[in-house]
């Protein structure tokens, strides 16, 4: 039932009343903006995880509302209800862009393959972290940070070919692995813990708003009609009872907190894993709930990376392979002849990688945002691999059957609870185009509802399968 001041706000009556059109246009918003269900800012995390499960084709198998998880990716079983698991995928790009292995997986996030500047490891192009932040900074819907990329380890610790994120042709930008230094990126000069400063400016501006409003109340007392003066006097005494409201108002029930510091520690130590993960989950959480940034990007490991877990992992030490590496590495294992040892490697590494995202998932279905919904209602989390694997596969570097796992319902756009198999058995180019469908619908969701494509990959769109 519409009340008296929404059936004044007519547009016949607005009309009749022109000199109300400016006056009550903030109040009309506002109330539209009611009427609606709220929605809270969209979210994005992008997470890279190097080399690939090679000998699985994984994360589940099935049809698409019945299926089972591969062993390997079972941590994320737990969060079946808001994540899309899909195998059979490839590169993005596979077979239309340049670059094969490592110099093709490492740009998966790019569409614009591999060669840049001689290095035929270098990204040809941005990734699609930089395309969406560079957008939203343009349009003030970044945050105060319009973009961050943190990480595990970087390509200088673990001596792979490159890190996974681009700002343009040979330009890739190195992860922040220590979350300490990311801490001071993001928390340093934030005074907290209750309202977040975006919360805080938009708070300040509607009180400005308002008392600029209700100052011309008294002022056009007298100057309008009988129906106009009834409509003045209502919307007066709304605005009154708004600005209460707002001076009065507690805090937001959100979780945005200043956290604790974390430790200035060897994050580069193996052993530290654990907590670094612990650690740049709670801050990418806090991040968006107090929404210093709406977009980041991780890196589990770098191109080809060599990169190690903690002992008590159990994760044991290869011998030299040929591509001259060894240890309880993840490259090395790759390399390395069929075994069981390998087996038991390489499920140590994508165990462990996808436990470190379901904990993630965890952390983001707990934190709830500025209108206190949880950010997992808002966030869309996708976790790509550089490289696939298959059952048998003795191919070190091979660039189809990549598993993708999205999570996120994107506020009602895409379905979740789901697995979809990709056409790498009998199209892998298909099937990297489809991964490049996959990252627009991720931009789409962003609002650049202009690009149809990524990098030199030739699509025109989204990946259709994921909307509800």
């Amino acid at each position: 039932m519409k009340s008296p001041l929404n059936r004044l706000l007519s547009r016949r009556n607005l009309l009749r009343n022109t000199a109300l059109v400016t006056l009550l246009a903030p109040l009309m918003r506002r109330l539209e903006a009611q009427a609606q269900t709220a929605a809270s800012p969209r979210r994005l995390i992008l997470v890279f995880s190097p080399n690939g499960p090679i000998t699985a084709t994984g994360p589940a198998s099935g049809t698409e509302t019945a299926f089972t998880f591969h062993d390997w990716w079972k941590p994320l079983e737990r969060h079946k209800d808001v994540g899309t698991f899909m195998s059979h995928m490839a590169v993005t790009g596979h077979g239309t862009v340049e670059g094969t292995g490592h110099a093709l997986g490492g740009q998966t996030y790019s569409g614009f393959g591999a060669g840049a500047n001689g290095d035929q490891y270098a990204q040809n192009g941005e990734t699609i972290d930089q395309v969406i932040a560079k957008r939203l900074e343009a349009e003030g819907r970044a945050g105060m940070i319009r973009s961050l990329v943190w990480g595990n380890t970087v390509n200088f610790q673990t001596g792979g070919t490159g890190d996974a994120f681009a700002t343009g042709p040979g330009r890739n930008i190195e992860p922040e692995l220590s979350p300490q230094k990311a801490w001071q990126q993001v928390f340093a000069n934030f005074a907290g813990p209750d309202v977040s400063p975006a919360a805080m400016a938009a708070s300040s501006r509607e009180k400005s708003v308002l008392d600029f409003v209700v100052s011309d109340c008294t002022a056009l007392q007298g100057a309008l009609g009988a129906e106009g003066t009834q409509l003045l006097d209502e919307h007066c005494t709304t605005l009154r009872s708004m600005e209460g409201n707002l001076n009065g108002s507690a805090p937001t029930p959100g979780t945005c907190a200043r956290p604790a510091m974390p430790a200035d520690i060897d994050w580069q130590d193996p052993e530290q894993r654990d907590l670094q993960t612990s650690s740049f989950n709670e801050l990418m959480a806090l991040t968006l709930a107090c929404e210093f940034s709406h977009l980041i990007a991780f890196q589990i490991g770098c191109q080809a990376a060599r990169n190690q877990l903690p002992k008590k992992y159990g994760v044991p030490s290869s011998s030299v392979v040929d591509s001259g590496d060894s240890g309880p590495a993840h490259h090395p294992w790759s390399h390395q002849d069929p075994s069981n040892e390998k087996t038991t490697a390489l499920r140590i590494f994508t165990n462990t990688y996808a436990e470190q995202i379901a904990l993630l998932i965890d952390k983001l279905k707990s934190t709830k945002d500025a209108m206190g919904l949880p950010l997992m209602d808002s966030t869309m989390v996708l976790w790509l691999s550089e490289l696939g694997g298959a059952e048998g596969n003795g191919d070190p570097h091979i660039t189809k059957s990549v598993p993708a796992v999205l999570f996120g319902n994107g506020q009602g756009t895409f379905k979740t609870g789901c697995y979809l198999k990709g056409k790498s058995d009998g199209d892998e180019v298909e099937a990297g185009r489809d991964n490049a469908r996959l990252l627009v619908s991720m931009i789409q969701y962003m609002g650049l509802t202009d690009i149809n494509t990524v990098g030199s990959v030739n699509v025109n769109g989204p990946l259709t399968s994921l909307y509800v």
